[in-house]
């Protein structure tokens, strides 16, 4: 049957202003009071006054939240939740890396989902939402996706709402050219794999595959450029690009097992979001490719990039190699065992690993569906490394 049977949608929001100097457009909003949501670190290194000197040009009053953490928390979505109903901004300006644009997010749903308590659902508005991401590696500016972890029980809650997407998108370079090559290298191994997992996604679409594909091509062509280079703005201006189309790709497509590992090998041995996805990415492509769809798609995909199969290798061992020189070029680690994690306990927690990896969502799209003995072997080589 013809996949165009079937009725799906594709949404391409938001607004997205890009390029040297795009901060300067939050003058042209024209609003009198707004919330930003960031960070002490944006504080720290001077990045949230690069925000607020173009609002004080402009006679904008401004509240700012700085009380965000890594891995969001209920106890800090519920206090920009009572800093929003206080001050009642026009616009909510989140600030930073994934993790303040989540918080936003987290702020926005529980405080319209507040308001509807004592108000007509009709007559509740939400502030216009600005994400200025401060890193290129989530694509957290163009999801309507968030995970907040409550403190209590350390559960963590996933939010999925239309409401929570952005209106509006900055990509200005200047905010990334400090950001420190290591930190560059594991984001921008976020960006890559992402867009590579959805666009051999189940949930893949001729749109989604687009933006992947465009943002796996900049990623090729830019991030080994910024990691070299940290003023080389051309380079990070084509990486925020590359992370807001592979953050729209997936928004639609969904993403895959690199994910369900990342976030599970993430959580136990805290690594950087980003690094936990490096490491997972090269054995999740070559246990992809047996999967005769999914060897289709990365052949596909490298065809869009104008590169050849390797001679006498599959389109999935082509780009093993490929992202495993990448990484090496970078100094990343190939394994755990080459990381700075302490794996002693691994034999201990390897069945919990296993059944979180298996439990974990992202999981759903991938092209193959792993039994628990074949996710064990897959984190095996995680944690111990065959390259």
């Amino acid at each position: 049957m013809s996949k165009m049977n079937t009725v799906r949608g594709f949404q391409v929001k938001p607004q997205i202003w890009y390029g040297i100097g795009s901060l300067k457009k939050l003058a042209d909003f024209h609003f009198n009071k707004v919330c930003i949501v960031t960070d002490e670190g944006m504080v720290k290194f001077g990045l949230l006054d690069m925000v607020t000197d173009v609002l004080d040009e402009a006679g904008v009053t401004y509240h700012i939240f700085d009380d965000v953490k890594p891995n969001p928390t209920s106890d800090i979505v519920e206090k920009g939740v009572a800093h929003m109903l206080t001050q009642r901004p026009q616009a909510l300006i989140a600030l930073g890396g994934g993790s303040s644009i989540d918080t936003a997010k987290g702020i926005i749903y529980y405080t319209n989902n507040f308001k509807q308590i004592f108000l007509d659902p009709q007559l509740v508005q939400n502030p216009h939402f600005i994400a200025i991401p401060t890193t290129a590696g989530t694509g957290s500016e163009v999801t309507d996706y968030a995970v907040i972890t409550d403190v209590d029980t350390g559960t963590k809650i996933p939010l999925s709402e239309s409401m929570m997407m952005p209106d509006t998108a900055i990509l200005d370079p200047t905010l990334i050219e400090s950001v420190p090559a290591g930190a560059t290298a594991a984001t921008g191994m976020d960006v890559l794999t992402h867009a590579i997992e959805a666009y051999v996604s189940t949930g893949n679409n001729p749109f989604s595959r687009c933006y992947s594909s465009k943002a796996t091509e900049l990623v090729c062509k830019s991030l080994k450029a910024c990691y070299d280079d940290g003023h080389d703005l051309e380079s990070k201006a084509s990486m925020q690009i590359a992370s807001t189309m592979a953050g729209i790709a997936f928004n639609s497509a969904g993403l895959g097992m690199a994910h369900a590992i990342a976030h599970t090998i993430g959580a136990q041995y805290h690594l950087p979001h980003g690094l936990a996805c490096a490491i997972a990415l090269p054995y999740v492509i070559a246990y992809n490719g047996i999967d005769e769809r999914a060897e289709y798609l990365y052949g596909r995909l490298l065809h869009a990039l104008g590169i050849h199969k390797d001679e006498g290798r599959t389109a999935s061992a082509t780009f093993v190699r490929m992202i495993v020189k990448l990484m090496k070029s970078m100094d990343l680690p190939l394994c755990l065992d080459e990381s700075r994690s302490d794996t002693s306990d691994y034999d201990e927690v390897r069945s919990t690993l296993i059944k979180k990896a298996m439990a974990d969502a992202t999981l759903k799209t991938n092209p193959v569906q792993p039994s628990e003995e074949d996710m064990g072997k897959i984190l095996d080589l995680v944690c111990h490394g065959v390259f």
